[in-house]
Order: C-alpha cells, then structure tokens, then sequence
C-alpha cells in the first residue's frame, strides 16, 4: 500500500507514492521548496479526509499559513475543518533566557499530544535544523537526534522532515535514519536559475537518482522532466 505525496509528477517516480507510517527526509537549500512540498503533502491527505499536522520549529505558523494560502491548496478551508492543524513549538530560548527547558524531549512530548488528540495520519516538522539548535550539549547533538527520530517511529504517521542542506556531499544523521531521502537542489545553468529534485534514498521502491525539474504553479510544486 503506498500514499500519494500530492506533488503533480513525483508520485509516478517512486512507484505511485510513498509508504505510510515511515520517516522521510526533504533537505535542500533556502528557497527551494522545502516547506510548500511540506505544505503540500499535508494539503493533500486532508482533502481526502486524513489530518494532517505541521509543526513549525523556524518560524510562526501564520507565516506559513499566510504564504502558503496563495498557493490553491484551499488551506483556510481545511483548518477550518479542522484537517489541517499548524502547531508552533519553540525550540530556541528566548534571547536571554537562559533557563529555557525547551529541547527534542519537550517538543516531541507536544507533537504526541497533538497528534493522539486530533488523530494525525500525516506529519510535517520544520525544521531539523532548528531542532539542532535547541541541544546544549554538542557532544550528544547526532544521539539526541537519533533519539527523537526512533520515537517519531512509535507514533505510525507518515512524518516528513524538512532540513536544510547546504552542502549535499555532507550527510547528517536525520538522513542516515530516514526510510526516504528527497534533495531538493537550486543551481546556475547558464544565466538561469534551476530547481530540481532528486530522490536519493525510498526503501522498498525501485527508483532513479536522476534530477528532474521542480516547478511552482497555482497548485503549488510540480515535477517534470529529467535534466540533461
């Protein structure tokens, strides 16, 4: 059994869709359109009747909800209905407040609660690398995050992490423990700029590593052909 992603173009090169209850990973730089692919997931299993959760890390959720509402994802509609539920989880201390207990343990106890009281099938958190910044302790940064990873694995939701990448030969632990790793790349071509996405990890289905072009319409992300 697999579930659509709801992104036009990108369910046909992973055999239909993604498997449900398992952790994947969305990484690429500013811009690139981690958060409407995000977004967009969640838009789409709650047009069908499944809740979804998001759950903002970097920035308010009006925010997001402002930005992605030009998008014809009829996301006002959805939170009214109660389908569709942003949550904000701050996982940096207030400037100079140095007594914050907000870390991977306290945001994860709020995600629970969240997710059993509105009985959440499909997840989104945003981002890791924010949730990063809330460890004190750098030594145990990669355990801490292991950690918060194998719990979000009892909670059986389909959970997309978006993180930020930089420098795509550079792998984090996130993308180590993840079922599914989708890079999303911007790059110079010529004059222009290129946005592509590339599937580089979906266990359990026969995929390519090519990049294809990423788009955004009315409806938000597209996937078209392959770059040559």
């Amino acid at each position: 059994m697999r579930i659509k992603t709801g992104i036009r173009g990108f369910d046909e090169t992973i055999q239909g869709g993604i498997v449900p209850n398992r952790i994947y990973v969305v990484s690429g730089p500013p811009g690139s359109g981690k958060t409407t692919f995000g977004v967009q997931f969640l838009a789409y299993g709650a047009g069908t009747g499944t809740p979804g959760l998001y759950v903002s890390l970097t920035r308010g959720s009006e925010a997001t909800i402002e930005s992605m509402s030009n998008y014809n994802l009829n996301i006002p509609i959805l939170i009214e209905r109660g389908k569709l539920l942003f949550m904000d989880a701050k996982s940096v201390a207030v400037y100079g407040d140095a007594d914050t207990t907000i870390n991977p343990s306290t945001i994860y106890s709020e995600i629970v609660n969240t997710v059993r009281k509105h009985a959440i099938k499909r997840l989104v958190i945003d981002s890791m690398s924010t949730l990063r910044f809330s460890i004190r302790d750098r030594r145990s940064e990669d355990e801490e995050v292991g950690r918060f990873i194998q719990n979000l694995k009892l909670l059986d939701v389909t959970t997309i992490l978006l993180s930020e990448m930089i420098d795509p030969s550079v792998y984090a632990t996130e993308q180590y423990a993840c079922d599914g790793l989708i890079f999303h790349h911007n790059f110079m071509r010529g004059r222009s700029m290129v946005r592509a996405i590339q599937v580089i990890k979906m266990c359990g289905t026969a995929h390519d590593c090519e990049m294809r072009k990423l788009g955004f319409a009315e409806d938000g992300l597209f996937v078209a052909g392959k770059i040559v």
